[in-house]
């Protein structure tokens, strides 16, 4: 009888030991879910004037703006409906990628995992932050009357019940937060995470980014200007996060390597 309740004593610890570090593990994943729906109202409190940052995109390209040259040569093909579609679909991935790449992380490589997640956080405190500090508008509500709402579009003509097109259309989010764009950085911290593992899963996702980069700003959800910022905030997100493991990991070493001194001299 002893036996039977020791063996359960320990499977209730194991449990319970696992369960601490799952919830450990993915911590930053909530704590980015739960920093985006605050956003908003911080935002609001703050309230910064909102920027349109399309003059950025026609000074890079000639006075020619790529959201609206995408959509008019999109717009002018039989199939464009399919086109929207698509994209919607890509840009509708999102919060998908991260998880996804986070539970195969967990699986494969607990350290890696928690490099990731640690990015995560990093690039959206950059971003959370300027959004506040300088919040920006996405192409299609700066310019309502020429950028299409293509995903707005495609979800109205897809046949989905009314009280979903009302959730989208309604829903209570930061709409002044395009730059930096985090549909463009996400990627970028995906198919680094993933390049360190497998080349060819990297591959795989360096092409998605580059995808998402265009979808984007297809959709007029993000200027181009937007989607540089989130490649650079992702990229600085990434040194930040293995410089600071770099340093914390010589203090480890170095107290040790202390200790044993200690230890070998008496």
């Amino acid at each position: 009888m002893a036996i039977v309740i020791l063996d359960s004593s320990r499977t209730a610890a194991a449990a319970q030991g696992r369960l601490i570090v799952l919830v450990r593990g993915w911590a930053p994943f909530v704590i980015l879910l739960v920093a985006y729906e605050a956003m908003r109202d911080v935002a609001a409190v703050v309230g910064m004037p909102a920027h349109d940052l399309a003059g950025f995109d026609r000074t890079l390209f000639d006075g020619y703006q790529p959201t609206l040259v995408m959509q008019a040569m999109v717009g002018k093909l039989a199939d464009a409906d399919l086109v929207d579609d698509l994209g919607s679909a890509v840009y509708l991935t999102h919060f998908l990628l991260p998880i996804a790449l986070g539970a195969w992380l967990w699986t494969t490589d607990r350290s890696a995992f928690r490099t990731f997640g640690l990015t995560l956080v990093a690039l959206c405190a950059l971003a959370f932050a300027t959004y506040v500090i300088a919040p920006t508008t996405p192409p299609w509500l700066a310019q309502p009357g020429t950028v299409r709402h293509l995903i707005e579009d495609t979800i109205q003509r897809s046949g989905v019940p009314a009280s979903v097109v009302w959730l989208y259309s309604h829903h209570d989010y930061n709409l002044y937060a395009a730059f930096p764009s985090l549909h463009a950085g996400f990627p970028v911290l995906a198919a680094t995470a993933a390049w360190r593992q497998s080349r060819k899963v990297g591959i795989v996702l360096w092409v998605w980014a580059v995808i998402v980069w265009i979808v984007v700003v297809y959709l007029g959800e993000h200027y181009v200007t937007d989607v540089i910022g989130g490649v650079a905030y992702a990229t600085i997100a990434i040194v930040i996060v293995r410089t600071l493991s770099t340093r914390m990991g010589r203090a480890s070493h170095s107290a040790i390597a202390g200790v044993i001194a200690g230890t070998t001299s008496e």
